[in-house]
């Protein structure tokens, strides 16, 4: 807990005086079932900052993780870990608007591995993507990988593996967008980790000035992936698409949960 409050406190600190139109919130709630003996529960925040090309997050998590065995279930609540994201991205005045961007990621380890809410190590990742909107519609993808032994990008993704996700979203009326979404996992898998294939679906409104109402869902392509995961989202940090932020769709899924692959215990609150 005292590593978020410090993390959020830096990203708060580090805003030059009257740049405070420059920070954006939103908080998601969601629900994953991995499995049919596995299920989580989260609820997220999300802390932005932007200035020109650059853009910081912070996304904590708290989780809540069930696992049924024969006859029990064993379930675990507490923070998740703490993913805090740096993005640099270009939008060309050439039509269209095309778009080019990269990311960092770091994920400290705030969840407690023992529990199944956190991987218990560090981890880093990196992202490129590129995107075009023609008129209404947005189209972009990305590719990232992790650069340490866990994944960085999502407790869903192999670890060793290359995510690649592929997004399209058109203004369908005035203030209405819906998204449709890929995830595929490609590269290696290992036995606790199997590669995965993510479809999704999502829509998108603004209620009032920034402030954003956002609906997404996902259903797995194969048995190794989730089968199905819900997530509603309200706040200011939700517009915008560029490819390697935190806040598209599938991203706003995969960054909020992150339990890692620790095991659970009867001990844990």
């Amino acid at each position: 807990m005292r590593a978020l409050i410090r993390c959020l406190a830096f990203l708060v600190i580090v805003v030059p005086p009257g740049a405070a139109q420059d920070l954006t919130a939103g908080v998601s709630v969601g629900v994953v079932k991995l499995s049919d003996t596995r299920s989580e529960q989260a609820l997220s925040g999300v802390l932005a900052y932007q200035a020109g090309w650059l853009s910081l997050y912070a996304v904590p998590a708290i989780l809540h993780v069930s696992s049924t065995a024969t006859r029990s279930t064993v379930s675990s609540s507490g923070l998740g870990d703490l993913p805090l994201i740096a993005a640099a991205s270009y939008t060309s005045p050439a039509p269209a608007s095309p778009s080019v961007g990269a990311s960092l990621a770091v994920v400290l380890p705030t969840g407690n591995a023992s529990c199944g809410l956190g991987s218990g190590q560090a981890a880093a990742g990196v992202d490129v993507g590129a995107g075009v909107s023609p008129g209404r519609a947005h189209l972009w993808g990305d590719a990232s990988r992790s650069i340490t032994g866990v994944s960085s990008q999502s407790s869903l993704n192999a670890p060793k593996a290359t995510t690649l996700h592929f997004e399209a979203g058109y203004e369908v009326t005035p203030g209405w967008t819906w998204t449709g979404s890929v995830g595929v996992d490609v590269g290696t898998a290992d036995s606790t980790h199997p590669l995965s294939r993510v479809i999704g679906l999502g829509v998108s409104h603004p209620l009032a000035g920034p402030l954003m109402l956002t609906v997404d869902g996902g259903r797995g392509l194969t048995t190794e992936s989730p089968q199905w995961v819900l997530m509603v989202g309200l706040g200011t940090a939700f517009a915008g698409s560029s490819p390697v932020t935190p806040t598209t769709p599938l991203r706003r899924i995969g960054t909020t949960f992150r339990t890692g692959t620790g095991s659970r215990t009867a001990s844990c609150p």
